[in-house]
C-alpha cells in the first residue's frame, strides 16, 4: 500500500472574476521509505502541492489518501491531529520561535501532541543529539548559525515520530557546505526509515533523491528514478553508476 496516493488533484485559486490553476489533474503515489525530490520552475505548483501533501491546504478536486486513509473533507481539528502525528515539516525560513531555547523549540510539538511532560525533555535531547546540535540545547535560536538552526528544525520535525517528513526548500537560506550537511542529514533519516519529500530548485540536491518529480504549469511532466553514485557506493562499494561489471559476472558464476 502506498504511503501517499493522489488522484486527479487540481487546485484553483479564485480572485474576484479571475482564477488561477495551480495544479491540474495530478496523480502521484509515494511509497513508504522513499526519498522524493519535487522540482520545477517558479509558479509550477511545487509549493501548492507541498501544502496539500502537508494538509495545510485542500485541493479543489481529487482525492488524497495518507497511510491508507482519506484525509479530505475532514474537520480542521482532525487535520491538525493528523499533521501532529503523521507529518514533520522543515521550512526554508526555519519557523522556529526565537524567544525559546533550542530544546524548548523541539519540545513544543510534543506539548501540543500530549506527550507526558516526564518524557519530553529526554526525547528532545535525544533528537538534538541525532542531528548533532545537542551542545546548543540551552542556546537561543538567535545565538546559533543558520546550518545549526536548520538542524534544530529537523529535530523539531521528528518530535512526534512522523511517518512523513516534508522539507520545503530547506537549504534555500544556507551556504553550500551547510546545504549539503542538511541533505546528508535528511538522507540519513531516510535510511533509518523515514519517508522524505523535498522541494528544491537545486538540481544537484534533486539528483541525490531516489525519485525526481518534475512539475510545470501545475502538471507532472516527468517522474524519473535516480540512483546517486553516493548511494550506489553505500550499497556496493565496488559498483559504479554505469554498472558493476566484474562483480556482476562474479554473482552470475555463483
Amino acid at each position: 500500500m502506498a504511503l501517499i496516493e493522489l488522484k486527479n488533484i487540481s487546485k484553483v485559486f479564485k480572485t474576484g472574476d479571475s482564477q488561477t490553476v495551480a495544479l491540474r489533474n495530478v496523480d502521484l503515489e509515494i511509497n513508504s521509505g522513499e526519498f522524493i525530490a519535487i522540482v520545477g520552475p517558479s509558479g509550477s505548483g511545487k509549493s501548492t502541492l507541498m501544502h496539500i501533501l502537508g494538509l495545510l491546504d485542500s485541493p479543489t478536486e481529487g482525492s488524497y489518501s495518507l497511510n491508507g486513509r482519506s484525509v479530505l473533507r475532514r474537520h480542521d481539528s482532525q487535520l491538525a491531529k493528523l499533521r501532529r502525528s503523521d507529518i514533520g515539516f522543515v521550512f526554508q525560513s526555519f519557523n522556529l520561535l526565537p524567544r525559546l531555547s533550542v530544546i524548548q523549540n523541539v519540545i513544543l510539538p510534543m506539548v501540543y501532541a500530549g506527550v507526558p511532560a516526564s518524557q519530553r525533555k529526554g526525547r528532545a535531547f535525544e533528537l538534538l543529539t541525532k542531528v548533532g546540535v545537542q551542545h546548543r540545547a540551552a542556546y537561543k535560536i538567535s545565538q546559533i548559525s543558520g546550518g545549526e538552526t536548520q538542524r534544530v528544525a529537523v529535530a523539531r520535525a521528528l518530535a512526534n515520530n512522523p511517518s512523513l517528513i516534508l522539507a520545503d526548500e530547506p537549504t534555500g537560506n544556507l551556504d553550500s557546505k551547510s546545504s549539503q550537511a542538511i541533505i546528508d542529514l535528511l538522507k540519513a533519516l531516510n535510511r533509518d526509515g523515514n519517508t522524505v519529500i523535498i522541494v528544491t530548485h537545486n538540481p544537484e540536491i534533486a539528483e541525490q533523491a531516489d525519485r525526481v518529480i518534475e512539475l510545470r504549469d501545475g502538471e507532472i511532466t516527468k517522474a524519473r528514478a535516480t540512483v546517486p553514485k553516493r548511494r550506489m557506493r553505500e550499497l556496493d562499494p565496488e559498483s559504479t553508476l554505469h554498472g558493476s561489471g566484474k562483480r556482476t559476472e562474479q554473482r552470475k558464476r555463483q
